[in-house]
């Protein structure tokens, strides 16, 4: 009976270490995915926080520059693609 339990336990003991193997397999493999989220929305985020920066001015060079060409008039109220353009490119 006693050489029996020791049997017992020592399966359970190797199966126990194998569980333990696995899950720090999984630890790891969650880590490294939650690594790779951040880095794709970093990815995402990043380029889009520059052209909110940097595009509106950009633009507004690129809308004077054919407002002049296109002789089109900020002030003229019937268009509504100038006054888009007249409040967001002041």
């Amino acid at each position: 009976m006693d050489e029996e339990i020791k049997k017992l336990l020592e399966k359970n003991l190797k199966i126990t270490e194998e569980i333990y193997a696995m899950t720090k397999k999984i630890k790891s493999h969650l880590a490294f995915q939650r690594l790779i989220s951040v880095f794709y929305l970093i990815m995402f985020v990043v380029p889009i926080i520059v052209a909110v920066i940097y595009l509106p001015p950009l633009i507004n060079n690129l809308v004077d520059q054919y407002k002049g060409v296109l002789d089109i008039n900020l002030n003229d109220t019937a268009n509504p693609l100038n006054n888009l353009l007249k409040d967001n490119y002041k």
